[in-house]
């Protein structure tokens, strides 16, 4: 799990806020490069890069955040999808902001079936393909940029993700979910399941929301989120 540190504009603050960034993004990547720039004009921005292959949970994921959090200890916190998952199950009572949180699959029909079972499979090699459509993620998604899904999804990671999705932690209060209902990569159900429904914000856009044409509307919002905590008040 590798971090890198971006610094606000011209030492405007010494706020810190840890971004754990989704499987797949990576810096250099546009809208990750968009999403960081933005916050960086006012905050520290420490970014996360999970890995796409880990076999263990609690091992691969959640330790290693736990660690980088506790030596932080930073203002506030913003996560997307499998960095959602890993950064719900971090210790702290502080609200968090989440987008696309990977909190249970979107896996319907033969797909769906047939997950369950190869998660059972001990196996680590990735030969689960999965999709790699740019419009899924968002319409300013570049095409170039959705190569990790090439590479596909190991049954041993299925298995890990399953295991932390069936024991994610109670919804920490004052916390807040960015979510679009078109999003075909995340379970939209279970973000509705664990998420209370006023503590959800809806958008129009792709699974990532700093590639969707939405996200020069969308990230106002999300910098007082993280401000309102940062200040130690819920967002409203």
């Amino acid at each position: 799990m590798k971090r890198h540190v971006y610094g606000a504009d011209d030492g405007a603050t010494d706020r810190d806020l840890l971004l754990v960034l989704g499987w797949g993004n990576q810096p250099g990547h546009e809208p990750v490069d968009w999403l960081v720039d933005r916050l960086a004009a006012e905050w520290t921005v420490h970014a996360v890069v999970v890995p796409e292959n880990g076999t263990d949970f609690e091992r691969d994921y959640r330790d290693p955040l736990v660690r980088i959090y506790e030596d932080l200890d930073p203002d506030a916190s913003a996560a997307h999808s499998l960095g959602g998952l890993t950064l719900a199950h971090v210790p702290g009572e502080e609200p968090r902001v989440y987008s696309s949180p990977f909190w249970g699959t979107n896996q319907t029909g033969l797909a769906g079936a047939i997950q369950p079972l190869l998660a059972r499979l001990p196996i680590a090699r990735r030969i689960v393909p999965v999709g790699s459509d740019p419009e899924a993620v968002g319409d300013l998604k570049p095409a170039d940029e959705t190569g990790a899904g090439d590479r596909g999804l190991s049954p041993a990671w299925l298995a890990a993700v399953r295991e932390a999705q069936a024991s994610l932690p109670p919804f920490r209060e004052g916390s807040v979910v960015y979510c679009s209902l078109r999003d075909e990569v995340v379970g939209v159900r279970a973000i509705g399941r664990h998420a209370p429904a006023e503590r959800v914000r809806l958008y129009d856009g792709g699974h990532e929301f700093f590639a969707s044409s939405g996200r020069e509307e969308l990230i106002d919002q999300f910098e007082a989120d993280l401000t309102a905590i940062a200040d130690g008040r819920v967002p409203e």
